[in-house]
């Protein structure tokens, strides 16, 4: 047991960093029946504590629709107080100069993987997040990887990091989807972002809706309406 005179020394503590092999997850829905053209791919990305295989459950309408769903799972894992179940999450504030990168890594990968085995529009790319996820799907649009068809933003905002390099980026459609009775991301920052993508010349579409922090099929709907029309 160390004395208070040992505990208050002062520590030459060092933090490193290094990469390591990390095992993830994605969840996919194949389009249903037959078209005469190869289909859409929406890449959507989960809220905090949700997983790959709940969220894309919300987009089985499109398959009809011919779309390629794909539901990438957040790296990090942990337990609900509340119900002990297992949720998943994708970064925190802690370390985002590296975190960042390495979830644009692993996006990168997972299109290297669905390429590989599907077939798709590469045309026709989405990327969509709720909530937390919202931010992956703007930096995902923004990365590069993908010159997506549109970016649909559900119950989050745009992140400081892509707002900052907008002027330089290829545009791409956005629509953002709101609840105005959302408590867990107001909707007043739902309106910053509509606001800081017009002004950068960015095509912005909204759906705001009587509602809190959800996605429903009413809204599905409409962002597979607005899909469709890009």
């Amino acid at each position: 047991m160390l004395t208070s005179e040992q505990s208050a020394a002062p520590a030459d503590i060092r933090i490193g960093h290094m990469h390591i092999r990390h095992s993830v997850y994605y969840a996919v829905i194949e389009p249903a029946g037959t078209h005469p053209k190869p289909p859409a791919l929406l890449i959507a990305a989960h809220g905090y504590g949700q997983s790959c295989k709940g969220f894309i459950r919300n987009f089985a309408p499109l398959a009809d629709r011919n779309y390629l769903i794909v539901a990438p799972q957040g790296p990090n894992q942990f337990y609900w107080q509340e119900t002990g179940k297992v949720g998943f999450t994708w970064m925190t504030r802690h370390g985002r100069e590296n975190s960042i990168p390495d979830l644009m890594d692993y996006m990168a990968q997972l299109m290297e993987r669905i390429e590989g085995e599907y077939t798709f529009d590469r045309d026709r790319v989405f990327s969509l997040g709720f909530s937390q996820g919202t931010a992956l799907a703007f930096r995902f649009g923004a990365s590069g990887i993908v010159a997506p068809r549109g970016v649909i933003a559900c119950g989050g905002d745009l992140p400081p990091d892509v707002a900052e390099r907008l002027d330089s980026l290829t545009r791409f459609p956005a629509m953002i989807v709101h609840g105005r009775d959302d408590t867990t991301m107001s909707f007043a920052k739902a309106e910053e972002g509509v606001a800081t993508l017009r002004a950068h010349g960015y095509d912005t579409t909204t759906h705001y809706f009587d509602g809190g922090h959800d996605i429903g099929p009413d809204q599905v709907q409409e962002i597979a309406a607005w899909m469709e029309r890009q």
